[in-house]
């Protein structure tokens, strides 16, 4: 679950970014920053250095999109970040950004766990009953779960429908026990 102040920088580009027709390119680039800081940790270290003048930090960002590139758009985000320091949170903001993206172009993203890999059948279900249960295209994400016996679990966001056998036969065995 992304938190408020992540969500809020998000949406503020995500607003810049379909104004200029960008937001898919913009997707991209944080996830190639976001890749970057993930594998550099010094890079991240000098951006968050309190000691380290903006001006230095400017200019590092300014190199590094020169390097991957990145839109200005991209790049004046990640200064702001930076000032607010709120980089630390750049996987959030991410996420968030994904998220936001998700509910502008119609898509709900949905994770099923399921004791072993699930076939077409099943898919095509899923997906009609996920897609009328919330008037969204669906992204379906799967997951082989071995604890599961059978059935399966959906997440949509943080709601979990559980139809797996294990938890069938707790609740079975809940009302058998009268409670």
């Amino acid at each position: 679950m992304v938190s408020l102040v992540p969500l809020k920088f998000a949406q503020a580009l995500a607003d810049v970014a379909v104004e200029l027709k960008q937001e898919d390119q913009v997707l991209e680039e944080l996830s190639s920053v976001s890749a970057l800081l993930g594998s550099h940790k010094e890079l991240m270290e000098t951006l968050t250095h309190p000691a380290i003048p903006f001006s230095a930090k400017r200019n590092i960002v300014q190199e590094l999109a020169k390097e991957i590139p990145l839109t200005q758009t991209v790049a004046n985000f990640i200064l702001v970040l930076i000032e607010r320091a709120r980089l630390p949170q750049f996987q959030e903001v991410l996420e968030a950004y994904a998220s936001v993206l998700d509910d502008l172009h119609g898509i709900v993203r949905a994770d099923v766990f399921a004791c072993e890999k699930v076939d077409k059948a099943v898919d095509q279900r899923l997906r009609k009953v996920v897609s009328t249960l919330t008037g969204k295209e669906v992204e379906i994400k799967y997951h082989v779960d071995e604890s599961l016996i059978g059935g399966l679990k959906l997440q949509i966001g943080s709601t979990i429908y559980d139809g797996s056998i294990g938890t069938q036969l707790e609740e079975f065995r809940r009302r058998l026990a009268g409670k």
